[in-house]
C-alpha cells in the first residue's frame, strides 16, 4: 500500500526541511470540468468554479522557473484543461508560456473527451512534456458507470490518434500516460486494460482510488491512525486554485485549508510559511495536531501508482 520510495526516503532522513520549494506545484488553470465522474469529488464541489487569470498564471510559471526549472508543474489541479482550447488564452499557450521560460516537466491531466486531432496538433506543438489520460475502464459499460457524461468510444479513438499522430511526426513528447483507478467495479478489466494499452504503445498507470479528503467513500484505505505515514502530497506538492489561493495539498479539492494566496505572496513564502508548519507536524508525526481536513484524511495511503509499458 505505502508509496514505498518516499516511505524509505522518509525513515532515512532524504526526505525533510532541506527543501525550500515544492518539487510539484498543481495549477488550477481552469476548475469546470465537462464529466460527473462517481470516483470524484468535482461534481459536488462548494468552491466556486472559476478560470485562473493570466497574470495570476504567469505569476506562478515565472517564480517557479526563477527558482527551480525542474519542478514538476501540472497544468490542472482539479479540472478539465481542455475545455480552455478555444478560449483565449489557450491551455496550448499557457503550456506553451511554461516551456519558453525553460520548465523541463510540464505536464497535463485530462479525461480526453475533448482531444481532437486539433488539439492533439496543438499539445505537440506546445511542446507538453506528459500527458496523463484518465480512463479507467475497458469496457463501454464500466465506463459510463464511472465516467459519467464521457464517451469511451470517442476516447480510445482520441488515445490511440495521439499515438499515430506523435509516430507519424516522429516526436517522443508528449509521452502518454493512460490512468486506471483501481476499484470493486474495475478490478476485473485491469489485465485487459494494461495489455490493450501497453500495446498501443502508451504508459499505463495503475492507482488506488481516493476519497479526496473525505469527500467520497474508498473502501480501500483501511489502514488506521496507528500505521500512518507523512503524506507524500503534502510533503512534496502545492496545490494552488484558479484565484491564486495554496491549499493544504492535491486532494483538498473544496480548499478547507488555505495555507497563503500567491495574489499577495511569492511561491517560497507560502511553502515556507503555513505549509511548512504542516510539513513538520507530518515529519514529527503530530497527525492528531493537523489542522482539518488533513487530520482525519486517509488519502496519504493512496499517494502511490504502478506503471507497465512494453520495457517493463
Amino acid at each position: 500500500m505505502k508509496n514505498e520510495i518516499f516511505e524509505t526516503q522518509f525513515r532515512q532522513g532524504r526526505v525533510n526541511e532541506a527543501s525550500k520549494f515544492p518539487k510539484v506545484v498543481l495549477i488550477d488553470t481552469i476548475s469546470y470540468c465537462d464529466l460527473r465522474c462517481t470516483m470524484c469529488g468535482h461534481k459536488d464541489m462548494t468552491r466556486k468554479r472559476g478560470i485562473m487569470p493570466w497574470n495570476l498564471f504567469t505569476k506562478i510559471i515565472d517564480e517557479t522557473a526563477e527558482v527551480d526549472k525542474n519542478v514538476r508543474v501540472w497544468m490542472v489541479f482539479f479540472g478539465e484543461a481542455l475545455i480552455l482550447k478555444k478560449r483565449k488564452p489557450t491551455i496550448f499557450e499557457m503550456i506553451a508560456y511554461a516551456k519558453n521560460k525553460g520548465l523541463t516537466d510540464v505536464v497535463l491531466n485530462s479525461n480526453a473527451n475533448l482531444l481532437d486531432e486539433e488539439a492533439v496538433r496543438d499539445l505537440i506543438d506546445s511542446d507538453l512534456d506528459a500527458i496523463y489520460i484518465g480512463i479507467d475502464a475497458f469496457t463501454p459499460e464500466t465506463y459510463s458507470q464511472l465516467r459519467v457524461g464521457g464517451n469511451y468510444n470517442k476516447v480510445v479513438g482520441n488515445v490511440k490518434n495521439l499515438i499515430r499522430i506523435k509516430k507519424e511526426l516522429n516526436v517522443e513528447t508528449p509521452k502518454v500516460y493512460v490512468q486506471f483507478v483501481e476499484m470493486d467495479i474495475n478490478a476485473h478489466e485491469k489485465g485487459e486494460f494494461i495489455n490493450f494499452w501497453k500495446d498501443q504503445g502508451a504508459i499505463v498507470k495503475i492507482r488506488p482510488k481516493v476519497s479526496w479528503a473525505g469527500l467520497i467513500g474508498a473502501p480501500n484505505l483501511v489502514l488506521g491512525s496507528e500505521d500512518r505515514w507523512p503524506c507524500y502530497w503534502a510533503m512534496q506538492t502545492m496545490s494552488i486554485a484558479d484565484t491564486g489561493k495554496v491549499v493544504t495539498c492535491a486532494v483538498d479539492v473544496d480548499a478547507r485549508f488555505v495555507a497563503g494566496d500567491v495574489n499577495k505572496q511569492s511561491l517560497r513564502e507560502i511553502w515556507n510559511g503555513k505549509l511548512k508548519e504542516l510539513r513538520q507536524l507530518h515529519i514529527s508525526e503530530k497527525f492528531e495536531d493537523l489542522p482539518d481536513p488533513c487530520r482525519e484524511c486517509n488519502d496519504w495511503q493512496s499517494a502511490r501508482a504502478d506503471y507497465y509499458s512494453l520495457n517493463s
